[in-house]
Order: structure tokens, then sequence, then C-alpha cells
């Protein structure tokens, strides 16, 4: 349903009111649009968004460059994007299936995608709607492809990654940053995911800092039973005991855990 948004209004589509120059929309403007209330959690669909892209080949810089939106007259500068209308698209497509007005958006954005490309008349009423539904289509369709062509690789890489595995030292573990940075999606995104998914699990603890004068807390990240292969502990016996008796480690990613875990984020982007 798309009650919320009426995208037929004699007066125009609000998404049309919000357009900048060049055919561009701001994030912070379209937040609203789509029935977002935090920046936050609006965030974490921008950064789908941005990871659907690069597996499409798009770039993402190009569509989704970032900008400084001011709050008010003298107000501070906010991270903003300054998106195109493919990258509208992927965010609505990624947005929460449960809003309304995220369903319009899917609408609005696929339509005009569909006729800037075409250069074809404006649709309208049925018309509209069913050239929605098959662009929405065609989305899924092309990343059900690029899950099965990832599956694909790594049935063919199997031998040659569990031989690099078995033999990897610490110099070739990798860290959940850059396993964050080269899917193009957010570290704290990917570490929730791995826990969600049950891969690793979250212990804390908390220690008085002299730096800081207070009680701050640390986690420690670990692996489940079944995913040892995937991850490496490397303790730091240097570092203040973990609760006081055990050793604190910082987990790390193999060899083999990297192609395992850009699966996960390629399936999580297309669930």
């Amino acid at each position: 349903m798309t009650a919320d948004v009426d995208l037929f209004s004699d007066s125009g589509s609000p998404f049309d009111a919000i357009r900048q120059d060049g055919d561009r929309w701001s994030a912070r403007d379209l937040m609203p649009l789509l029935g977002y209330e935090k920046w936050e959690r609006f965030g974490d669909a921008i950064e789908r968004a941005k990871m659907t892209c690069a597996n499409s080949g798009a770039d993402v810089a190009a569509n989704f460059p970032t900008s400084g939106k001011v709050s008010g007259s003298r107000g501070p500068a906010q991270q903003d994007y300054s998106l195109t209308r493919y990258a509208c698209y992927l965010v609505a497509m990624n947005g929460d299936p449960r809003k309304p007005k995220v369903a319009a958006a899917q609408t609005y954005f696929a339509i005009k995608t569909r006729e800037a490309e075409t250069a074809q008349p404006a649709l309208q009423g049925p018309e509209l709607i069913a050239a929605a539904l098959i662009e929405s289509q065609k989305i899924i369709e092309a990343r059900e492809s690029r899950i099965h062509q990832l599956e694909s690789r790594a049935a063919i890489d199997a031998p040659k990654v569990t031989y690099v595995d078995t033999y990897v030292t610490d110099t070739d573990l990798l860290s959940f940053s850059t396993i964050a940075s080269t899917n193009n999606v957010g570290e704290q995104w990917l570490r929730e995911l791995l826990i969600k998914r049950d891969w690793i699990y979250v212990q804390s603890d908390s220690r008085w800092s002299e730096k800081l004068g207070k009680k701050v807390v640390r986690n420690r990240y670990s692996e489940k039973a079944d995913k040892k292969r995937y991850f490496r502990r490397v303790e730091n016996h240097e570092a203040p005991r973990f609760r006081g008796s055990e050793v604190m480690h910082t987990l790390k990613v193999t060899p083999q855990g990297a192609e395992a875990i850009c699966r996960l984020i390629a399936k999580a982007g297309a669930a």
C-alpha cells in the first residue's frame, strides 16, 4: 500500500518536491518520506544499498557521495549523502518492507529510473504499478544470480582455500575492519550479522581506565565451535586480564573465513 505517500497527487510527488539540482536527492530529506525517524536506522538501509550497488558492478562513490547537511542556520554539519536516482531506488529496495512509505518509494524510483533510461513517456495508474513489479523482479533475479556466482566460485576455490588455511600464519589473518571495508559494509554491522547468524559471540567486562578516569567496557569476540576454521584468536598476554583471570584476545579472520563471510554478506543483502 502507498496510502501514506500519494504518488499521483495533482500537486506532484513528494519525491519530486525534494529533488535537488542535477537530479540528486539528499538522504536526510529522503529519510522521513520512507518512514524513518532516526538516522541510525536509515543508515543501515543505506549501507545495505551501497553493498548492493557494489555487487551490481556500479560505482558506489558516484552514486553515494557523502555530503554535509547543516541543521538550522548555524547548526553543525551532519552526515548526509547526495543520492542519484539509482541510489534512492536501492535504498528503497533495502528499506524496511513493513513500511508503506518504502513501498511507495520503490514504485516511484523504479519507474523514474526506467523512464530516464528508456526516455519513454511517464506511465500512469495500472501501467505504473505493473512496471514497478517488473523492475523489482529484475533486482531480485540479479541478486540471486550474484549469490549463485559466489557459491560456484567458492566450490571451485575450496581445495586451494583449504590448503592455504592449513598452513596460514598470523600475517595472513585479516581484521574485521578489513573484511567490512572490502565488502562496503560497516564493521559494527558485520559483527552484529555474524552474532545474529551464530558464527561468533561477544563477552564483556569493565576495568578502570587511568587515562579516562572512569570505568570502560571491553568486548571480547570469540568464534563458535563449528566456525573455528573461519577465525583465529590472537592472544595478547600484555593486556589486562579479561574478567580478572582470562587472557585477552583479538579475533581475526582466516582466508577461508573471508570467503565464507563474503558469501554471507551477499545473502544478507539479498534477504
